[in-house]
């Protein structure tokens, strides 16, 4: 959002106020009931802010080089180029952020190909909201 400074220039509005401090959060899962449940869920949390959300791979690395997110929450199974793929992407584009790929599929070889592209963490869609919000704490 921007607003006019009055001199005929706009200038970006800067962070809320809930946002500075806060961890910023990218959520990018193409499932729309995904999103909009773990985007309430992560509100609760006071110094938590979600600063967008992504549908597609692509969609996931735009926003993250645009919002720049503290950590991303990431589908592995994105259309377009997958989450694992987005996440290389980010973490050479912004080497600071954290991401945390989620999938409804679990095993080794799952949390293997997460590690090998640089995810931080790796949790299974299905797990407890304790353990998902353990985790982010425990990331970020």
């Amino acid at each position: 959002m921007n607003i006019p400074s009055g001199e005929g220039r706009i200038l970006p509005l800067g962070p809320t106020t809930k946002e500075v401090g806060s961890l910023r959060i990218l959520i990018a899962d193409d499932d729309q009931g995904f999103r909009v449940f773990i985007r309430r869920v992560l509100e609760l949390e006071k110094d938590w802010v979600i600063v967008g959300e992504a549908v597609d791979g692509g969609d996931a690395v735009s926003k993250a080089e645009q919002l720049r997110p503290n950590l991303v929450l990431m589908d592995m199974d994105l259309p377009g180029i997958d989450g694992l793929e987005a996440t290389r992407q980010i973490k050479a584009a912004i080497p600071g952020t954290v991401v945390i790929m989620f999938s409804s599929l679990d095993g080794p070889a799952y949390r293997d190909a997460a590690a090998r592209c640089g995810a931080n963490e790796f949790l299974f869609k299905l797990d407890p909201l304790s353990k998902i919000i353990t985790t982010i704490r425990g990331s970020s």
